[in-house]
């Protein structure tokens, strides 16, 4: 089989999903899709002709997300007509998904240089359009799984994680971001964006700094007498995230070595119930598959969907603070759906590089019951 490796990936500025008050109210998904696209391009001096397929996650699709929106993309960039595009579908996991199904076709010796990307608007795409669930799906279950909220409340419940232990991991979170910014690293992922009236978007919308008194004052927003509250889960945002990969011949056209070896991936089923401890059972799989152990892994990269979900993974895996999220994560940033599966792998490959880890593992809770976790290998 062959090696494939994450050449570089980047993403947008992630701004809040609010169609009045989003810094990327005015930004079509497909024009934000092409703009990243480009910086990808730039940053890559990629030949676009050598592309073989174009894969984008993307949970809402339709309207402007609609209608296959990778081969819309391409077409609303003018390139070349012969590269195709699909739009794939699973959730919060859509864009890793994405990146799965394209470093499987490149294994297999389908494809050899292929685009991935992720991407969701919910300033102008909201989460529950055209959604109608089947009445008889809720039947059986003790709690309405559709919400995912409620989900996390279940979480918080059975693993005894209070209203305080996740304020303070989302002011953590919110902190390791910052730390971030001041270092450099968040500009080795984002990219500017320019608004329809040439103005630049810089920076990310949601990362604000806290205090405990502060989120203390917040309401619980799922149930009353809850845990779960604006501040300590994910917000609803926008953003996009685009990465290229390649196998060996690929990498002679390039003259930065490649980020990291995309080792292999795992998906997982659960009850839906408890859909947050995904990660927990796709990491355990994905381990055993590789023969390793979860000491041998680096850092891991859990998209924060809340705060309960990540510290219920954390203490059933035993992850240490040290190698978990290390630069924030969605509580800080936001959650764009079809974006958030890439953006965490782009994340962990950049982050491996600055420490020159050798392993690290991307993965995600996924709505309705299922789970992710994908394998990087270093560059040495």
């Amino acid at each position: 089989m062959q090696q494939v490796y994450l050449i570089d990936g980047c993403r947008s500025p992630i701004g809040r999903g609010h169609p009045e008050k989003g810094i990327l109210k005015d930004i079509r998904a497909d024009e934000l899709c092409l703009q990243v696209l480009n910086a990808l391009i730039d940053r890559t001096n990629l030949d676009i002709d050598k592309i073989d397929d174009f894969y984008l996650g993307c949970v809402g699709q339709h309207l402007e997300q609609g209608k296959n929106l990778a081969r819309l993309i391409l077409l609303l960039g003018r390139f070349p007509n012969s590269i195709p595009g699909a739009t794939i579908n699973r959730l919060c996991a859509s864009s890793l998904t994405a990146l799965q199904m394209a470093t499987d076709s490149i294994k297999s010796g389908t494809n050899n240089q292929m685009l991935v990307g992720g991407v969701e608007h919910l300033g102008h795409v909201a989460m529950t359009a055209s959604l109608g669930y089947h009445q008889n799906l809720l039947k059986g279950y003790n709690i309405q799984w559709t919400n995912m909220g409620l989900t996390a409340e279940k979480l918080a419940e059975d693993f005894k994680i209070g209203l305080d232990t996740q304020n303070k991991f989302s002011i953590c979170s919110n902190n390791k971001y910052f730390d971030a910014v001041e270092s450099g690293f968040v500009d080795k992922e984002r990219v500017i964006i320019l608004s329809p009236n040439g103005d630049e978007i810089k920076e990310d919308q949601e990362p604000r700094f806290s205090s405990p008194e502060l989120l203390d004052t917040l309401k619980t927003v799922f149930k009353e007498n809850g845990t779960i509250t604006a501040a300590n889960s994910s917000g609803i945002s926008d953003g996009a995230c685009m990465a290229l990969i390649g196998n060996t011949s690929t990498l002679n056209h390039y003259n930065e070595a490649p980020l990291a070896e995309i080792c292999d991936t795992v998906t997982i089923g659960l009850n839906p119930e408890r859909m947050g401890l995904g990660p927990v059972i796709a990491i355990h799989k994905l381990l055993d598959r590789a023969g390793l152990s979860l000491d041998d892994i680096d850092l891991f990269e859990i998209n924060e969907a809340f705060a309960v979900q990540v510290l219920a993974c954390q203490k059933e895996l035993t992850i240490p603070d040290s190698k978990l999220n290390i630069h924030g994560g969605a509580v800080a940033l936001g959650h764009p759906l079809g974006m958030s599966g890439l953006r965490i792998a782009v994340t962990l490959a950049h982050s491996m590089k600055e420490r020159k880890s050798e392993y690290g593992i991307a993965s995600l809770c996924v709505g309705h019951g299922q789970g992710v976790a994908m394998l990087l290998k270093g560059i040495v």
